[in-house]
């Protein structure tokens, strides 16, 4: 008889988004002694940038002249800033004021950090973000080419195919895919939260609950307080110190990555201190340092004047962008229906479960010949008139809490005498793996295997840890 007792989705939710916008800007024309002695708008630069979709970093190379700034009659356009005490300050010939526009890349820092947890385990992304605003710019309608940006076009050759492949490739390399037309510059502060999906699920949180947490937890920490959101701050400080209950997984519940443009933010963030005084520190040396917040690009082939190399250059671009493109999987986890213990979307409900295969080897000195096996049901073995029978029958027992005893019981069946007498009975607690063992009584004995393979997500020797997995 054998038996059991008991000693017992790159998708991404924005949960959290603050802007400030700009003041208007009250501009004048300017003499040329005024427009000499004043600074540069902060920022100018960045316009006007060649820009790479694919790793959403801007190049450093600069299609348009963005130093000039008098124009035919020696004046130019001069700005109070109200960021510099209205300081005057004079933009390149190709500025001109804005406000609005988007983008989003699949080789960018970002990106590959979601990728990387999306291979290591299954985690839900969010992102809580503060946007800063201070300056908008957009490149003028008919801006002058830099002269290196120029010369470097019609060094191209006019078509582009496998053998001059690689001279395009180094000009995207150089100038990037796209040029950006629209900026808004200031400073912004993001945080990327990834959550373990089940590790959460086993200890009685949904994916959903601990990102709000961490949304109101972010809000505290930089001061802005829950920012309306329905979570309590007990509820809140349950998240806080991202450790697992349940299995005691050493990497904890959600893991951040933390992306900041413009400023100075000086030190790492922290939900278990208040960052208000850094965020504070950090909002004001935005104004000298701005960075890029919001932008719309342009394709950089349509500033090339030839016709053959502005359609050689769309391709080239073309194809660095499919050579680099994610696939989107649209896999979903797929588990047995039959399983208790997983959820719906095959998560383990808690821990200790796995299925169990047991397997009757053989048996000696046995002055029985009838072994019978029971898992709630009564099972048979092939009658066999041996005392040294070899039975090599396999039983599933299916999903089993492997807190439970497994029995393990030889029987003789003896009707003509008052039924059926036990002969070995014994017990073991099963392990994960394969495991062969063996039942004595004096010079009697039988020996069976047995195979424990662990729930998704749940690993070591009771199925009582947890386990990584991206499937």
């Amino acid at each position: 008889m054998l038996s059991l007792s008991t000693p017992l989705p790159l998708y991404l939710s924005v949960l959290l988004f603050l802007l400030h916008s700009p003041p208007v800007l009250t501009c004048q024309p300017g003499s040329r002694s005024q427009c000499e002695s004043a600074p540069f708008v902060p920022g100018h630069n960045l316009v006007g940038e060649g820009f790479d979709v694919v790793t959403l970093q801007h190049k450093g190379a600069y299609l348009f002249d963005i130093q000039t700034y008098l124009n035919s009659n020696g004046t130019c356009t001069l700005c109070s800033n109200p960021h510099h005490g209205n300081e005057l300050q004079k933009g390149g010939l190709h500025l001109k004021r804005v406000s609005n526009m988007v983008l989003g890349g699949t080789r960018s820092a970002l990106y590959n950090f979601a990728e990387a947890k999306s291979r290591e385990d299954r985690f839900l992304f969010s992102i809580n973000s503060v946007n800063l605003r201070l300056y908008g710019y957009r490149v003028s309608n008919k801006p002058t080419l830099s002269s290196e940006f120029t010369r470097d076009v019609w060094e191209l050759p006019r078509v582009y195919n496998s053998s001059t492949k690689e001279h395009y490739k180094e000009f995207i390399n150089t100038y990037g895919t796209h040029f950006i037309r629209k900026v808004h510059l200031g400073g912004r502060f993001r945080q990327v939260t990834a959550t373990r999906t089940c590790l959460s699920f086993l200890n009685g949180l949904s994916s959903i609950q601990v990102h709000a947490a961490q949304s109101c937890l972010w809000g505290l920490a930089v001061g802005l307080g829950i920012a309306g959101l329905s979570f309590s701050h007990q509820e809140c400080q349950k998240v806080l110190h991202n450790r697992d209950t349940t299995t005691h997984f050493g990497a904890g519940l959600v893991d951040h990555f933390t992306e900041v443009a413009g400023g100075k933010w000086g030190k790492d963030f922290s939900f278990t201190q208040d960052n208000s005084a850094i965020y504070t520190n950090w909002s004001k040396t935005v104004r000298e340092l701005p960075d890029i917040v919001l932008y719309n690009i342009r394709p950089i082939y349509r500033l090339f004047p030839n016709w053959a190399r502005k359609l050689g250059m769309k391709a080239a671009i073309e194809d660095y962008i499919d050579e680099n493109a994610m696939s989107k999987s649209s896999r979903q986890p797929s588990c047995a229906r039959y399983n208790p213990n997983l959820s719906s979307d095959c998560c383990p409900r808690q821990t200790s479960w796995g299925r169990l295969q047991v397997t009757l080897l053989r048996g000696w000195n046995l002055y029985g010949d009838y072994v019978s096996v029971t898992d709630a049901k009564f099972r048979k073995t092939r009658m066999i008139q041996s005392n040294d029978p070899r039975w090599y029958d396999s039983y599933d027992l299916g999903y089993v809490d492997t807190g439970l005893k497994l029995w393990m019981e030889v029987w003789d069946e003896d009707p003509a005498h008052d039924g059926d007498d036990r002969l070995i009975s014994c017990y073991t607690y099963v392990r994960q793996g394969n495991h062969e063992q063996s039942c004595y009584d004096g010079n009697s004995g039988f020996r069976f295997e047995y195979t424990l393979t662990c729930d998704r997500h749940l690993t070591g020797d009771r199925c009582d840890r947890y386990k990584p997995s991206a499937e």
